[in-house]
């Protein structure tokens, strides 16, 4: 029923001898404590260099013995749905042909399908309950290492579910990273480029994400795991300690999870809970809170979305929800999840941009508008959540139609310069082509809050001619999609049926003029 660590490894090695076009295996750096190999599995579609990354990692905890199947039968799902150019289904929900074939073409997808080897084989052949690697820890009789608790992350801090006893199930390890089995994790997240990141656990029914050490709090960034002690063996000691998430982040988190949940839900309804990772319990050194954490710990890295799953409820006793009898229903979920965050990890600018003009500055000026300045204000975050609700099936629709797909990018490539001059205006034939290309767009998607979405671009863009960009972002950062579009009543402000200032201004943030100014300096 569960496939032994062996039969995991025949299926990534058949995959990449066969179909090498689209699947490459790597054995990782280091073997694991008791000497197995460790694999990682790319696939992809199509060529060209490294792509956005998304890693997906299960068998972290040995008992949890359903995530390496599921992973490495997605793995196979996707392969066979875009070759066979056949819709993907999972229960009730059904992936179009044409979303799996952008993910695969858009998407670099690493795989470890069972990170703990060891641990695996002791579950299979000893004892079913078995949760750590197989470390002989030194001084005592005890065995293993939570690997979970293991990552650099304010390691060592005993908050909540987090334990400096070797004895105990949770135990941190004698140092951050002294496992081999978590060191080819951090390889893979060094080496490669990986935007987002899924550790799938077992049981619970919950979709996690940063943070599991503290409450999160969005206003005090001086608040950050950097300025914590590390390795005391005690709690954080702070009272009151809430960690910094950016407002942007934690929208991308809930908005990411949500949609990930929905995915679920649609295949047998069953509701899984969107929650940072402490409303579970508090705990230190995991792996989706490490991900995360590593653009904030040194700036030379890029950001990683980290999250975990735990799938499958609790169904009367720990063994039987870690392994049911039958683990079909509960795959089938998890995996129409991870299509899901796979299908969100897509950048539908970053692929546009790079494939029809490879003009890194120009993606990287509509990421500054959005980050900087749409992110700031809550009409901002309203634009931005449906700038992300009608991306991939916008950009699923217009790769059918190579000349609506060219008309986009120029609209991208125009919107990215204007962005980068802000004394520049939309004049009435740019507006007019923006226009069109929306219309056009609207007619290719079948959801109708899709074309609502689309609809509200369109009016909003329609009301922008004459207007600088400058101009046109401080609109939107106080003027939601719904709103009826509005002219500011006098330079810096912006009315939405008042004279009240953008919330960025008031708050002392940069206005969209002062920042693409300073933007253009700094070029």
């Amino acid at each position: 029923m569960y496939r032994t660590v062996a039969q995991l490894d025949s299926l990534t090695q058949l995959l990449a001898t066969w179909f090498p076009d689209y699947f490459t295996r790597i054995q990782l750096p280091e073997a694991s404590v008791q000497g197995r190999p460790v694999f990682a599995l790319r696939l992809r579609a199509g060529t060209g260099p490294e792509r956005r990354g998304v890693l997906l990692v299960g068998g972290t905890h040995a008992r949890e013995l359903m995530n390496p199947d599921a992973i490495v039968e997605l793995a196979v799902d996707l392969f066979t749905s875009y070759v066979n150019e056949r819709d993907l289904v999972y229960g009730g929900r059904r992936w179009p042909a044409a979303d799996v074939k952008l993910i695969l073409e858009a998407l670099d997808i690493w795989m470890v399908p069972c990170v703990n080897p060891d641990g695996r084989v002791h579950v299979m052949t000893v004892d079913g309950m078995w949760r750590k690697n197989r470390r002989s820890n030194a001084g005592t009789s005890c065995i293993g290492v939570d690997l979970n608790r293991n990552a650099d992350f304010v390691w060592g801090v005993t908050q909540g579910q987090t334990s400096c006893n070797p004895c105990t199930d949770i135990y941190v390890g004698p140092s951050a990273f002294s496992e081999p089995e978590n060191r080819n994790v951090k390889h893979l997240l060094d080496t490669h480029r990986v935007d987002t990141f899924v550790d799938v656990h077992s049981y619970s029914e919950l979709i996690l994400w940063p943070w599991g050490h503290a409450p999160t709090q969005t206003t005090d960034p001086s608040k950050k795991f950097t300025t914590l002690p590390t390795g005391t063996c005690a709690p954080i000691g702070v009272p009151g300690y809430q960690e910094y998430l950016p407002p942007r982040d934690l929208q991308r988190f809930t908005t990411v999870g949500g949609r990930i949940r929905d995915a679920i839900a649609a295949v047998r309804g069953r509701t899984y809970a969107n929650q940072a990772s402490v409303a579970l319990y508090p705990t230190t050194g995991t792996w989706s809170d490490y991900a995360y954490s590593r653009h904030i710990a040194s700036s030379r890295l890029g950001k990683t979305y980290g999250f975990t799953f735990e799938t499958g409820p609790y169904v009367g006793s720990a063994e039987e929800s870690f392994h049911p009898a039958d683990p079909e229903p509960v795959k089938r979920d998890a995996k129409s999840g991870m299509v899901a965050l796979l299908q969100q990890s897509i950048c539908a600018i970053e692929l546009i941009g790079l494939q029809f003009f490879r003009a890194q500055t120009e993606v990287n000026a509509l990421r500054k508008v959005r980050d900087k300045l749409l992110a700031t204000t809550d009409a901002g975050r309203e634009w931005i959540a449906l700038f992300e609700r009608v991306e991939v099936p916008v950009l699923a629709a217009a790769l059918q139609d190579r000349d609506l797909l060219g008309e986009t990018a120029e609209l991208v490539k125009r919107s990215a310069g204007l962005a980068r001059d802000d004394t520049a205006k939309l004049t009435t034939e740019e507006v007019d082509v923006g226009v069109r290309v929306v219309r056009r767009l609207r007619t290719r998607v079948d959801d109708p809050e899709l074309r609502k979405d689309l609809r509200a671009i369109e009016v909003h863009l329609d009301a922008m001619r004459g207007v600088t960009m400058a101009k046109a972002i401080e609109r939107l950062m106080v003027q939601p999609p719904g709103a009826k579009p509005k002219a500011p009543a006098a330079r810096g402000r912006a009315t939405t049926g008042s004279n009240a200032k953008p919330k960025a201004v008031e708050n002392g943030a940069p206005t969209a003029k002062a920042s693409t100014k300073a933007g253009a300096r700094r070029r």
